[in-house]
């Protein structure tokens, strides 16, 4: 059999292995992302690098990198430090989806690869929660299966957002199955701990509606997102969350602050990064340098003190990496999101455009109030979704087989 072909089969089931093994494994997905490096270096697609620069994305996401690189030259803190350069260095995905031979069929394997990964933790999950299975829930709280609250509540609302476009168009799967996965999926969404995507479905399903769908589906699908987010906060551990949530960023002060709070936590880290940038401006405290600089600050009485919180990140993308990298770090990251959004939303009724569309949206919405630039899982999809072929119109969408 021809090898270039037993690469290709290879090469985009592991470009699309590492959505699957998010949800159940991070180690599953480490070694299918090294995987994918040593079969793309065999394929030899490599050599068609300077497809790389047709990307509207290409320059900023370089400039990130390397000014993510140089931050280090003024750091203090080497081991977090490498931790932001190698979230930042898994852009290497995006330049390396920029080269490969897209097939519509491809982009087929990694949708399913993707909402398959999702369903088997959810039914773990479940499994798990109710004793059937011996493994216990990640920080055993319950209903998240193997993934974090956080990034299982935020990949939960893509696969929603997908399926938007799915049930307009029928061409990944039938109605009827997205209708089950959807029923699965929204039973763990409003069961695990994940206000994040609670919040970021009652914000984006809307707009996604009002893009894809004219006439009576527009009113009647609104209306079905309404009745499904009313009957969250009927749901008593839901309403409980957001009240806790509501109360805490009602009555946080910085001065008087719950530490063992999420939103006091979240405010602290905040107003530190803000801190940060005013003082360092132009090249921000060095690349990994957030938690000397907040500590600083904290030992200087200037903030509430975190004994049981380690503060990493400012919990707020945009605000992490200015205080970092200061005015060039945010401007290069703002410029690649925008870049690659652009380049997404110019052709967004196609399935990748979407698709990536839509978790682009998860992660300029969400990184508000989570620091998903230096997660794991979030640095290596949005370098995914950035490879996808968005620049280029594969076919019409066909219907599901």
């Amino acid at each position: 059999m021809n090898w270039i072909k037993i690469t290709d089969g290879l090469m985009f089931s592991l470009y699309a292995l590492p959505l699957l093994f998010f949800p159940l494994s991070t180690a599953g997905a480490g070694i299918s992302s090294a995987l994918l490096l040593l079969v793309y270096v065999l394929s030899g697609y490599w050599r068609d690098w300077r497809k790389i620069f047709k990307r509207s994305w290409s320059f900023p996401l370089l400039l990130l990198i390397g000014w993510t690189i140089l931050g280090l030259s003024w750091s203090t803190n080497m081991f977090f430090g490498m931790k932001v350069v190698e979230a930042t260095g898994y852009g290497v995905f995006a330049f390396l989806g920029a080269t490969l031979p897209w097939q519509e069929k491809w982009i087929k394997i990694l949708i399913r690869m993707f909402i398959a990964g999702l369903v088997i933790n959810a039914v773990l999950a479940f499994l798990m929660t109710w004793h059937v299975l011996p493994w216990h829930n990640v920080n055993n709280l319950p209903y998240t299966g193997f993934g974090g609250h956080i990034f299982i509540s935020l990949a939960i609302v893509h696969v929603f957002l997908w399926m938007l476009w799915d049930f307009k168009f029928s061409w990944n799967f039938k109605p009827w199955l997205n209708i089950l996965i959807a029923i699965i999926l929204f039973a763990q969404l409003i069961l695990a701990q994940g206000r994040s995507g609670q919040v970021l479905f009652i914000l984006l399903i809307p707009a996604a509606i009002w893009i894809l769908y004219e006439g009576r589906w527009r009113y009647w699908l609104s209306l079905g997102v309404l009745a499904c987010a009313m009957g969250m906060l009927f749901i008593p551990s839901v309403y409980a969350m957001f009240s806790l949530g509501v109360h805490q960023l009602i009555h946080f002060n910085i001065h008087a602050a719950d530490t063992n709070s999420s939103w006091g936590l979240r405010i602290i880290a905040m107003v530190g990064g803000v801190w940060m940038f005013f003082a360092h401006p132009l090249f921000g405290v060095g690349t990994g340098d957030f938690l000397p600089g907040i500590t600083a600050m904290q030992n200087a009485h200037l903030l509430p003190k975190t004994p049981l919180f380690i503060m990493n990140t400012a919990a707020n993308s945009y605000i992490s990496e200015a205080a970092v990298l200061g005015i060039i770090g945010i401007g290069a990251f703002l410029w690649f999101l925008w870049s690659l959004a652009k380049e997404a939303w110019q052709d967004r009724l196609m399935p990748q455009n979407w698709f990536a569309l839509m978790y682009i949206a998860i992660y300029i919405v969400g990184g508000m109030y989570n620091s998903l630039n230096w997660g794991y899982a979030d640095s290596i999809t949005i370098a995914l979704m950035a490879g996808l072929p968005l620049h280029q119109r594969l076919s019409s969408p066909k219907k599901a087989c």
